[in-house]
């Protein structure tokens, strides 16, 4: 079964018309359609190029003449999207000149909606502001809706902290560039129908990664309210040392690195990320990110009210995009890297409760529950972290049945998240579900749970069961299926023990 692409599509400029906003900046362009506009490819900082690279954001002033935002901006320079996810073409070049935003909104006006910033997810090596529109959730739920572009890869991940002062917190660039868009958003989001008081961060993956990562940083302490993660991936402890890879690749000495790639295009730079698979890594960097995300949320750096949760067949599209797929065994590199992250720094008590739960699975199967439990686990320690200092914590589970192979995967809970099924009506494939009423009508149901959250800090409205907070004993998630359900303590000690927290 072929996935229908979840971009933009043909149908984005459908009945669309021109309209001009006066913001403190100065004036924008921007595309109104199906009753709500979108202004897109705002820059948020300067453009990351020349002695500005491996630099942290630079603040933009205001715009001369009218900023035309009716075109999809430049992409962060990225690798090709997995085929397994098969998004269909993403609109906007890829450049290093990349540091822009996408708004989506029912009208520019002063009634204060409440704000989503979305960070899109794709391992911190893919993805972008315009992988979809999210002008169906805006229009549904009367939100504006924020995507950023941050730099990804070696642009926005590469620890060059021992090059001097300049450089500390070159780590977390990527981080930096989520926090000064974020920063951008509360100050001028109002100009555009939106709350700077009532502004919820949101991602998916490692766009759900950067919200714990960005409750673990002290400079973006008051710029959101509410945080929602999808399927959160947990960034290293600590940026790995690269430059010997990078020198060896390069053929000079580790002191020559940084000269070196200064000198490089933008395009030269990529090329080297590519064939060397050196990406660098999202790290606590003890500068920017000073703490794992349970660690800070129980020292309350952000303590926000949090939905957290995971699709139950993560791994299944995940599995088939590695590199050592075709040659099953290999895999086992792959699980050594990722079970000290799974069990907490113990990847022997995880691999012994993996080895209990499943004695007869093949590579395939095993690979796909490490996968489940890369995601699963700071799930649970997050929410438990914040239920030991009284912040309030949602969990969910994503198990809605679909014919598609992969099951209910890896983000196929975002076309419930953001009611992504109105923009297409002719019964095809949203990504791993099909546009059937059962979906439409659990869409409507999830995403207005989302808007709920968004406006009030509690999910909790009239078209769901009570769904009550984690804490102990219970331990309860909001499972998605047919229809949703509140369960008490789905995860199972084990696993809790296995995933270290107790």
């Amino acid at each position: 079964m072929r996935s229908t692409p979840v971009g933009f599509g043909t149908r984005f400029r459908q009945f669309a018309t021109v309209v001009t906003t006066k913001t403190k900046l100065g004036l924008v362009k921007g595309v109104e359609r199906l009753g709500s506009v979108s202004y897109l490819g705002i820059p948020y900082a300067a453009a990351p190029l020349g002695p500005l690279r491996w630099q942290p954001p630079v603040e933009l002033g205001s715009w001369d003449g009218l900023l035309d935002a009716t075109q999809h901006p430049n992409r962060c320079y990225q690798l090709p999207f997995p085929q397994t996810l098969n998004p269909g073409e993403i609109p906007g070049s890829v450049s290093e000149d990349c540091l822009y935003l996408n708004i989506h909104t029912p009208a520019a006006d002063d009634k204060k909606r409440p704000v989503l910033v979305y960070i899109h997810g794709g391992g911190y090596t893919v993805g972008s502001a315009n992988d979809f529109d999210p002008s169906p959730f805006a229009r549904k739920h009367d939100a504006v809706v924020v995507a950023i572009n941050y730099r990804l890869g070696l642009f926005g991940f590469l620890d060059l902290s021992t090059f001097g002062s300049d450089y500390v917190g070159s780590a977390s660039l990527g981080f930096q560039d989520q926090i000064a868009a974020i920063r951008w958003i509360s100050e001028h989001i109002g100009a555009f129908g939106g709350d700077p008081d009532n502004i919820t961060v949101c991602g998916v993956s490692a766009g759900a990664g950067s919200v714990l990562a960005l409750m673990a940083a002290p400079s973006a302490k008051g710029l959101f309210q509410k945080a929602i993660g999808f399927s959160p991936g947990e960034i290293a402890r600590e940026p790995p040392d690269l430059l010997a890879s990078l020198a060896d690749a390069l053929g000079v000495n580790e002191d020559s690195v940084l000269e070196l790639l200064q000198s490089f295009t933008g395009d030269e730079l990529f090329k080297l990320q590519v064939d060397t698979g050196v990406t660098g890594s999202a790290a606590v960097d003890g500068t920017i990110i000073l703490q794992p995300a349970d660690d800070a949320i129980r020292q309350r750096i952000n303590p926000v009210p949090l939905i957290i949760g995971t699709c139950i067949n993560e791994g299944t599209m995940l599995t088939p995009s590695l590199d050592d797929y075709e040659n099953i065994p290999d895999l086992s590199g792959i699980e050594a890297s990722l079970t000290p992250t799974i069990g907490r720094g113990d990847p022997d008590r995880y691999a012994s409760f993996l080895g209990r739960l499943m004695p007869h699975a093949t590579p395939e199967e095993r690979m796909n529950r490490l996968w489940y439990d890369y995601f699963r686990a700071p799930t649970l320690r997050t929410a438990q972290a914040a239920s030991e200092v009284s912040v309030d914590a949602w969990v969910y589970s994503f198990e809605v049945p679909t014919d598609h192979p992969f099951g209910p995967t890896h983000a196929s809970d975002m076309p419930f998240s953001f009611y992504l099924f109105e923009e297409v009506d002719d019964g095809s494939v949203i990504a791993f579900h099909p546009n059937n009423a059962a979906n439409r009508r659990l869409a409507e149901i999830w995403s207005g749970t989302i808007a709920n959250f968004m406006r009030t800090g509690d999910p909790n409205w009239a078209r769901i069961p009570s769904w009550p907070k984690y804490e102990t004993p219970s331990r309860s998630s909001m499972v998605l299926r047919e229809e949703l359900a509140a369960m008490n303590d789905i995860d199972g000690a084990d696993a809790r023990a296995a995933y270290g927290m107790g």
